[in-house]
């Protein structure tokens, strides 16, 4: 005789797999995250990473540039500029300082009649370039 035992422990781990497992296949598609953070983590499109302070956060500015939607945010040191579509509600995240990072994709991925956010690009420059 055998008995099949059912281990809560086992079933747990394997909901934690899955779940990272799909989180993973969000990553790729993920455009910024929203939450309580002290900086800013940009992700440029080669996987180039570059992070903030809210401390050395000055101003922002959204519009339109070359007939693309822009955000461009100064620093005591440098000016990042957010290049991609339906960026407002980036842009009122940043205000509140609650975001966390941003993400460039390829604007492959933009649905024209879709109306979420994506982030086409992303230039930080060094103020002293300029």
């Amino acid at each position: 005789m055998s008995q099949n035992y059912k281990f809560k422990s086992l079933e747990i781990a394997k909901a934690s797999q899955k779940k990272e497992i799909d989180e993973t296949k969000n990553d790729d598609f993920k455009i910024y995250e929203i939450g309580e953070s002290k900086t800013i983590d940009f992700v440029l499109l080669d996987g180039t990473r570059q992070n903030f302070p809210y401390s050395h956060y000055l101003t922002s500015w959204l519009g339109v540039e070359n007939e693309e939607r822009v955000i461009k945010i100064f620093y005591a040191t440098h000016m990042v500029t957010v290049k991609g579509f339906c960026l407002d509600e980036l842009y009122e995240s940043l205000l509140s300082q609650k975001l966390k990072n941003i993400k460039a994709n390829s604007n492959r991925y933009q649905n024209p009649s879709d109306d979420k956010t994506l982030v086409t690009e992303v230039i930080i420059k060094w103020k002293k370039e300029e």
